[in-house]
């Protein structure tokens, strides 16, 4: 027989080893704490209707020129005084390019990120490598004719019937327009007969658009035809929706045209717009040489830098910005971006709003696009924090 107390010993032993036992890491595992819930994601405000009319982006440059836009967005720009091509970041920085160039004139970007650059004091053509910028000739002009070398290039012709591949170079101490092979060594002239080509542009179908300083613009399709008449255009370039832009140095203007040679509008009061380009929403960009600028007409919509904040969950929720132009009331999708990012929520902008969406990648940035569904669509690359 136990006596009682000894009992009551053992048991309140019994008891101490099992609270010890259960102390011991790995013997009871503790419980899982729950995954924080998400709110349902809200669209952001939409930023303020973008500035009416001509918009100075850039100052105080000792001779801008020509433009373009590269694959990732950016306005490229030419310096003819300074000897530089640099670059305007969505949040207002520089970036130079490459320097130590002579008069360079104008610029264009091949599909595969290379910049050409046409040096008009060497009547050459340089490319610009994206990453190393390291440059390298791409082609060398002849020109016997004591006037001043090339001008204008481009653009890169992509699958069109009429002109397949190549990039389009008027040669302008020559009068002349040549097509030329992606490497740059072989030439096949597509028009002749101009005073001083300086500028070229292809549609969609397949119309080439040459700016002649000696008072006109012409169409290669692929004879030449007079397409417009007018104070020495600089320049031309054709928007998504088939209007074709033309700066002009004699009246110091930009003049739009539709697809049949009929005059839609007029920029004048422009102190000699030498460079002009489009944006991927049919923006309008100009230099003004003559006081060192770069200037802009919103048209139809724009992205400023978007707000990015880390939630709890190791996601980022980003808050695309969207300034419309005033009267542009089309609606417009954000789309998500690609792998390897995962998009978890996304809500479209809608006219009062930019949209907004919640991502995880494990990337430092992923690529949003937005669009009409259509022709008009701006890309972004946005930095995560």
């Amino acid at each position: 027989m136990v006596a009682p107390r000894s009992m009551v010993v053992k048991r309140a032993l019994i008891l101490l080893t099992i609270v010890a036992a259960g102390c011991q890491p790995g013997l009871i595992s503790p419980s899982p704490r729950p995954s924080p819930t998400p709110t349902a994601l809200r669209a952001c405000p939409a930023g303020a209707s973008a500035p009416a009319g001509p918009q100075a982006l850039l100052s105080n440059l000792p001779a801008p020129d020509d433009l373009a836009f590269d694959n990732d967005g950016r306005l490229l720009f030419g310096d003819i005084k300074a000897g530089t091509v640099s670059a305007l970041g969505i949040d207002g920085s520089v970036q130079r390019i490459a320097d130590g160039l002579r008069v360079p004139e104008g610029i264009v970007v091949l599909a595969n990120g290379e910049i050409l650059v046409a040096e008009q004091a060497r009547n050459r053509i340089v490319a610009i490598d994206p990453a190393s910028r390291a440059v390298r000739q791409w082609r060398a002009l002849a020109n016997r004719t004591g006037q001043e070398g090339i001008d204008g290039i481009g653009p890169e012709l992509l699958s069109i019937a009429a002109a397949p591949g190549g990039v389009i170079i008027p040669d302008s101490p020559n009068g002349v327009v040549w097509r030329v092979s992606i490497d740059g060594k072989t030439a096949t002239q597509i028009g002749s007969g101009m005073t001083r080509p300086v500028g070229s542009a292809v549609d969609q179908n397949g119309r080439i658009f040459v700016a002649d300083e000696g008072g006109s613009v012409w169409t290669l399709d692929p004879a030449r035809r007079r397409f417009a008449t007018l104070p020495t255009p600089d320049d031309v370039v054709v928007g998504r929706a088939g209007d074709i832009f033309v700066n002009t140095l004699g009246d110091n203007a930009i003049h739009e045209f539709d697809a049949q040679g009929h005059q839609v509008s007029m920029m004048s009061g422009i102190n000699q717009p030498q460079g002009i380009a489009l944006d991927g929403a049919d923006n309008l960009y100009y230099t003004e040489t003559g006081n060192g600028q770069i200037g802009r007409v919103v048209r139809t919509f724009i992205l400023d830098p978007p707000k990015v904040t880390g939630t709890s969950r190791g996601t980022f929720v980003i808050c695309p910005t969207i300034h419309r132009a005033a009267g542009f009331s089309k609606p417009l999708k954000l789309l998500a971006p690609n792998a390897p990012a995962a998009t978890l929520q996304l809500v479209q902008p809608g006219t009062d709003s930019s949209g907004a969406l919640e991502v995880q990648t494990a990337e430092h940035s992923v690529t949003i696009n937005v669009g009409d569904g259509g022709l008009l669509n701006l890309s972004q690359v946005v930095t995560l924090p």
